[in-house]
């Protein structure tokens, strides 16, 4: 009883503090006094680019914003992209892992920082009828997670020590440079489009080939197109050249899964203080292997025994190929879901590491597969949603139903984040369409045959200035 009536005194407290309303967990307001400080006031900076949900970027991205300085007055607010005048405040006590899971399906554990009881503040434009702008929730004394329209960076605090006054005067010195940048976060413009997928190869024993085709888009039109083979994959300001090597000796055939560094990277150059990444490598004697899905740091690879005959599903991280670790569902499921999936995961009992990502009308799900003996088996969805941090773009502008009505021989289809183009794999065929005014066009821009049996298994969107980097990188590696 004295811990509580602790508690509450010391909310009362900061509601004084800091000037702000206060929401309590149960959702009741307290209204501030008009004069007091912000409950985030002073000078942060950006330390770190966690997740975007909108749309599949990575850090070449985001690399420019990490060290960009953040300015939050008792009146305005200046961020990496944005300027508010006339902000205000509201805060909530929240528990931070149910929250960040519930509302932003983001794992603390994650994230490296400790589970606690934590403040969330609420940044609003008081010119813009309340509607929120930004959260953000503090995680320690002088860090915090900033969650801006879909996009998470980690902010760190430097200096809460200003005055109101100077730092006002700050933020207006500053803000017509910020706002000349906004475009960092423009899903208009260029806009560039990663697509690799797999083709059947006709041969006595399973195999497949691989290929990227980079997409590069300006204003309304297809402005080039690039095809390297292999899996070329953006990840950390480099690119990353992905294969599978087969080897064969007598009775033997083995499987090498192979990612390395994209021949001589000209980004990396740029920047010397970012190490290379040695060469990873996957291999099981006798044993085939097929890529299904890969991303920034997670690839799924489908492995066939050729002495048992059995598959098998395993999702590694893309860093520890060698170490053979897999991953479990438990690695993608919350304990809430474990409780109440039931069923499909007493399934998974037996072989945990049994999972794979697959596609499916227009999204990334997840599925388990259980091994029946004799090269058999069965494959279920597990009904959950794919972590961001493993697929950040997933989502479809035009529901599949749409776009399948607009051509029954389309498989699978890709929007564009201005929806103003439609990739899809129809057939043997990759064809884009422009789309005007929410209408896919009948007649395609472009087309090219791509094999037998294609199918996707990776997707990155780039967008703004670093559309071109991508082709300039790609270019110069054809």
């Amino acid at each position: 009883m004295i811990k509580k009536i602790i508690f509450y005194l010391s909310l009362i407290s900061l509601v004084f503090l800091t000037g702000c309303s206060f929401l309590t967990s149960q959702g009741t307001n307290v209204e501030r006094p008009e004069m007091g400080q912000a409950p985030i006031y002073g000078k942060w900076t950006i330390t770190k680019f966690i997740s975007n949900k909108k749309v599949n970027q990575d850090n070449f991205r985001f690399k420019d914003i990490i060290g960009e300085d953040l300015y939050f007055s008792n009146n305005s607010v200046l961020l990496a992209n944005d300027y508010i005048k006339d902000a205000s405040y509201k805060t909530k006590y929240v528990k931070l892992s149910n929250y960040l899971y519930e509302k932003f399906n983001l794992d603390y554990k994650n994230l490296g920082i400790e589970d606690s009881d934590v403040f969330t503040t609420y940044v609003f434009d008081s010119n813009s009828n309340s509607s929120l702008y930004y959260e953000v929730i503090k995680t320690s004394e002088n860090t915090a997670l900033l969650f801006d329209n879909g996009i998470t960076l980690e902010i760190k605090l430097v200096d809460d020590k200003i005055k109101n006054e100077d730092l006002n005067s700050t933020i207006l010195a500053k803000k017509d440079e910020v706002l000349a940048k906004s475009n960092l976060f423009d899903l208009n413009g260029d806009k560039g489009f990663l697509i690799g997928f797999k083709t059947k190869v006709d041969s006595d024993i399973p195999s497949w080939n691989y290929k990227t085709l980079y997409l590069k888009f300006s204003d309304l039109k297809l402005e080039n197109v690039y095809e390297m083979n292999n899996i070329i994959l953006p990840r950390d300001d480099r690119f990353v050249e992905v294969s599978v090597q087969r080897e064969s000796k007598a009775e033997e055939t083995t499987d090498w899964l192979i990612a390395k560094e994209y021949k001589t990277s000209k980004l990396l150059k740029k920047d010397p203080e970012i190490p290379k990444i040695d060469s990873e490598e996957l291999r099981d004697n006798n044993s085939l292997k097929t890529i299904n899905f890969i991303t920034n740091n997670y690839i799924n690879v489908e492995s066939l025994d050729r002495i048992t005959n059995v598959r098998s599903l395993r999702i590694y991280n893309l860093d520890n190929l060698e170490d053979k670790k897999a991953l479990s569902f438990k690695d993608f499921v919350s304990e809430k879901a474990l409780e109440t999936e039931g069923k499909n995961i007493e399934a998974l009992k037996e072989d945990p590491y049994n999972i794979g990502i697959y596609r499916d009308n227009g999204f990334w799900k997840l599925k388990g597969r259980v091994n029946s003996g004799e090269g058999k088996y069965s494959d279920f969805d597990l009904n959950l949603v794919l972590p961001y941090e493993v697929n950040k773009y997933n989502k479809i502008n035009i529901p599949m139903a749409q776009i399948k009505n607009f051509k029954s021989s389309i498989k699978d289809g890709f929007v564009s984040p201005d929806n103003n183009f439609l990739i899809t794999l129809e057939n043997n065929y990759l064809r884009i369409y422009n789309i005007s005014e929410g209408k896919i066009l009948p007649n395609p821009i472009f087309e090219r045959e791509i094999g037998k049996e294609a199918s996707t298994i990776m997707t990155e969107w780039a967008t703004g200035r670093y559309a071109n980097i991508w082709q300039d990188e790609l270019s110069s590696n054809k």
